[in-house]
């Protein structure tokens, strides 16, 4: 007897190949046959009469491990079909933690709704701590390079020699316990102070155990090509497989012509030399971005304290005006109705609202009502995230369908119940992944939806060595999802509150259904997936 059979359907298998008629067998964690199985019967059966069967999808960039204490079932992405999601991205993850750090961690789930407190302190503890609570979809890690600077007690300066030992021994800790690689945020946080060199010894310990290195490269305006040049050299000196997170020009903030079409170039370049590196996108002209990755190195050298305190400071809000022509530059540029506030636990009713809008609440202009925020934000304002309109139609297409470009969201899982509803207010959490489909396949035909399910399944499992998932084929495991593509709906626009996504009625993880008839089921049967699993 089986466990799940999914009748009727047609299959689109993650590898490609053209979607055919075929039922789904499911025996325990596993897929055990896929063909057409008449007379086959099982506990729970599924009629896909009408709809596709996709494996689960896999987000290659995805920042859930920031709301998964508060959110373990995970409800906006395992609804659009998210069964397995790659964390710890941008260089910052939630271990290793250290005395030095510890309100750092701390203060970043406490602005997303964990009222707990952080017990861990080991990478491996807190893989332990997550798996104890139960999880919804399967997680992959990366260790964060910010996030191990912090627990060195590494903050705006170059580490010593005996804190480099240190950061050294935590990523080599972390990669003991399973985390795939590497990752950094070198535009923004601790990321943006530290040098080539410090980068290449942690990513050499990467590369000695078989790891990735994905990184938030250092520029992607006026030195784009210098900073592509940057990663790559790091990757072959480390001897890592590299992966560039999200990589993408910002409309109108100074990139040089054909900026990323030749940093594309270099990419391909590499890989006929040899270099394994490859790339992924999101699915918005609209993305997420940290506020202090505005500020100017100067501001925050003595740390986020004494920046908020200087931020009261009218002469230096003078000088800020003129100082902070970096990361989204067309902040700079004064096109304030391109950002939104995504979240500021200090002032929540300012949550979704463009900068242009949140001036006129304030009486203030646009630039004081910024400086307010980080202000209140005080030594936590580099949680403080926002919203913006980066990109164009056409570069988006450009970006999705490259072939070197898995799919991702470059979001974080959320719910429309609790504190997170009150701070996660755009959309993206709640129908990235399903805008794939709507949006690039459907309505403006991008991809073909063979091609756009395997950038989002097969493409990046392969890619982070996720074994058996991503493809629907007998004895890979049973992580699947049946999508009506007639009645997909994002619901969820920028103009209009939250809601889940419509269009995924069942999704499986590892054999047992989490999502029936559009309804999670509360099932928490995701896995912690490390380097070796």
């Amino acid at each position: 007897m089986l466990d799940v059979l999914i009748t009727g359907g047609d299959v689109v298998d993650g590898t490609g190949s053209a979607r055919r008629r075929a039922d789904v067998a499911v025996a325990g964690d596993r897929i055990v046959d896929v063909g057409v199985l008449t007379g086959a019967q099982a506990d729970t059966v599924v009629d896909a009469t009408g709809m596709v069967v996709v494996p689960g999808f896999v987000d290659p960039h995805s920042h859930t491990d920031w709301t998964v204490h508060t959110n373990r079932d995970a409800d906006s992405t395992i609804r659009q079909g998210v069964t397995t999601e790659i964390v710890g991205n941008c260089g910052i993850s939630n271990a290793p933690v250290s005395d030095a750090s510890l309100t750092l961690v701390q203060g970043r789930l406490r602005s997303f709704g964990f009222p707990g407190e952080v017990t861990w302190r080991s990478f491996g503890d807190y893989l332990g701590d997550v798996a104890g609570g139960g999880t919804a979809q399967n997680l992959a890690w990366f260790v964060g390079h910010s996030t191990v600077r912090a627990a060195a007690g590494v903050w705006t300066g170059p580490p010593g020699d005996d804190e480099l030992r240190v950061m050294e021994n935590l990523v080599s800790e972390a990669m003991d316990a399973g985390a795939l690689g590497l990752s950094t945020g070198l535009e923004y946080g601790h990321g943006r102070f530290a040098s080539t060199a410090e980068i290449e010894r942690l990513v050499g310990i990467a590369g000695r155990h078989d790891g990735w290195y994905a990184s938030h490269i250092r520029n992607r305006d006026a030195r784009l090509l210098d900073s592509v040049a940057e990663f790559l050299r790091l990757t072959e000196a480390g001897g890592v497989r590299g992966q560039i997170s999200h990589l993408n020009v910002r409309h109108d903030t100074g990139a040089p012509a054909g900026g990323w079409e030749r940093a594309v170039a270099m990419m391909s370049e590499a890989r006929d030399s040899g270099c394994d590196v490859q790339a992924d996108t999101t699915p918005f002209l609209e993305g997420i971005g940290l506020m202090t990755g505005v500020l100017p190195d100067w501001l925050l050298g003595d740390g986020l304290t004494e920046a908020a305190r200087r931020l009261g400071d009218p002469a230096v809000r003078r000088r800020l005006r003129d100082d902070c022509d970096r990361y989204w530059r067309f902040i700079h540029k004064g096109q304030w109705e391109r950002v939104r506030l995504e979240s500021s636990p200090q002032f929540p009713e300012l949550a979704g609202r463009s900068f242009v809008e949140i001036s006129d609440v304030l009486g203030k202009d646009e630039w004081d009502c910024f400086f307010d925020i980080l202000a209140a934000g005080g030594e936590q304002m580099a949680n403080l995230t926002m919203i913006g309109s980066l990109f164009t139609e056409k570069h988006l297409a450009d970006m999705v369908s490259h072939p070197l470009f898995s799919l991702g969201v470059d979001s974080y899982s959320s719910s429309t119940e609790g504190s997170l509803a009150r701070t996660v207010t755009n959309p993206l959490a709640y129908c990235g992944h399903v805008h794939y489909l709507t949006h690039h396949v459907r309505d403006r035909g991008t991809l073909a939806l063979e091609e756009a399910v395997r950038k989002m399944t097969s493409m990046p499992a392969e890619r982070f060595g996720v074994a058996d998932r991503g493809v629907l084929r007998s004895g890979a495991y049973a992580d699947l999802a049946v999508v009506d593509l007639d009645a997909l709906d994002d619901v969820s626009t920028f103009d209009r509150p939250v809601a889940y996504a419509r269009g995924v009625g069942t999704v499986l993880v590892n054999g047992t259904v989490a999502v029936d008839a559009g309804t999670h089921t509360g099932a928490r049967a995701g896995r912690i997936l490390t380097r070796r699993s």
